[in-house]
């Protein structure tokens, strides 16, 4: 702090006041200069170098978000087969049998549930293959006549070469709405003794009449042109605004 100038009375006849000066007051001002560029240098730094927040998951070439990578009518048929995948893996863990198209209808169950929402999305034709035949489930073929729809598919003799021990899969194809894709949900299922451990992944296809793969391994899929949807739920934007914190 620079020291206060102070006065004293000289020897001059006339009694003039003369005001002395600290010899040291313009280094002081040099030093707190100095000091304020320093923490003006430092702040600048932080924000350039500090870590930028972490963004949404990075899509490989083979997956799409469903945040901000599909279209209105795929995202609300996505946002139905979310819910839908955890419903059927709790059935089939609770009674070992998969929910057919039949029962989805009894219990309401979206997307299969042929009501103003299908309507809406797209009027989709939805199928149930059962592990191990890679063929409709008998009498699980909705009702849903359509020229356009594809034909069963035809046994496939590497249905064996899925994931786990088979693969149970809701099919939904044949949906009229603008830009509508078609869809997978694949359950992936292996068990030993009681314990159970099942796995569902969506999956779009650009064309909404792509016929059923066949193999649903995900390396046969993106070979055929099926995307992996990325989940986007209230963790990831969480981690997208505060950043990757333990």
């Amino acid at each position: 702090m620079a020291r206060l100038s102070h006065t004293c009375p000289s020897d001059d006849a006339n009694g003039a006041i003369q005001v002395v000066r600290p010899a040291s007051s313009r280094w002081e001002s040099l030093a707190l200069l100095l000091a304020a560029l320093a923490i003006i240098a430092c702040v600048t730094g932080y924000v350039l170098l500090r870590p930028q927040h972490a963004g949404p998951p990075t899509p490989l070439s083979w997956q799409v978000r469903s945040f901000d990578g599909l279209g209105a009518v795929d995202q609300a048929i996505h946002s139905a087969l979310l819910p839908a995948g955890e419903e059927i893996i709790w059935n089939n863990n609770d009674t070992g049998g998969w929910i057919t198209l039949e029962q989805a209808q009894k219990i309401l169950l979206p997307p299969f549930y042929r009501d103003a929402f299908w309507k809406t999305n797209g009027e989709v034709h939805w199928q149930l293959i059962l592990p191990g035949t890679h063929l409709p489930h008998a009498g699980s073929v909705d009702d849903h006549d359509d020229a356009d729809t594809p034909q069963a598919p035809s046994p496939s003799d590497v249905s064996q070469a899925t994931q786990g021990q088979g693969a149970t899969v809701y099919y939904g194809s044949g949906g009229h709405a603008p830009g509508q894709s078609a869809y997978l949900l694949v359950i992936g299922h292996a068990h030993a003794g009681v314990m159970w451990a099942n796995q569902a992944t969506i999956w779009v296809h650009r064309d909404p009449n792509a016929p059923y793969p066949g193999i649903v391994k995900p390396e046969s899929l993106v070979g055929s042109g099926w995307r992996q949807v990325i989940p986007y739920n209230g963790a990831s934007e969480v981690e997208r605004v505060k950043g990757n914190q333990p």
